[in-house]
């Protein structure tokens, strides 16, 4: 089991967790809402992502215990192609790779905060000013973060090989 404190600029301590033996990544929080993303039991590990699956269907989100769908793109060669998306309270979110070590997530199309993998010091995120991010949108971006990285190598080291998404810590 990994596990990581962050220091978040906004909500305060935030605890990471990615248990690979139950392939869970959960997220607790002072300021948030418990979130947890899950591989369901019976489903075989990809070997390339975090959590072990970007199907949908062998996917479990639950925000503050309400499941919620989880969109995952296939993960290949582009950076958009790891985008995960999720609809949740009436809006649109999506955690897209922009950089080898940096995501951001999106509310309806528009930036509101950005991760940014620390090699080996974990992560550290910055929310958008008058964004108005709320704590069940922190949880969210760190879950997913976990659950799928933070990142992407881009299109040429992906073509060839050569990148995988940065972990969250």
């Amino acid at each position: 089991m990994l596990s990581a404190t962050v220091d978040d600029p906004v909500f305060g301590t935030v605890e990471l967790t990615v248990d690979h033996d139950t392939a869970a990544a959960t997220v607790r929080g002072q300021s948030l809402p418990p979130v947890s993303i899950r591989r369901r039991p019976g489903t075989t590990s990809d070997h390339r992502t975090p959590i072990g699956s970007r199907a949908p269907a062998d996917l479990e989100l639950l925000v503050d215990g309400e499941p919620v769908p989880v969109r995952p793109g296939l993960g290949f060669v582009s950076r958009r192609s790891r985008r995960v998306d999720v609809r949740y309270g009436g809006h649109d979110y999506r955690l897209c790779p922009t950089t080898s070590t940096r995501s951001v997530l999106l509310r309806d199309g528009v930036p509101i905060g950005d991760l940014q993998a620390l090699a080996g010091a974990g992560t550290r995120a910055h929310w958008s000013a008058g964004s108005g991010v709320t704590g069940v949108e922190a949880a969210l971006a760190y879950a997913l973060a976990a659950a799928f990285g933070i990142g992407s190598p881009g299109l040429v080291k992906s073509a060839i090989g050569a990148g995988a998404v940065s972990p969250p810590f």
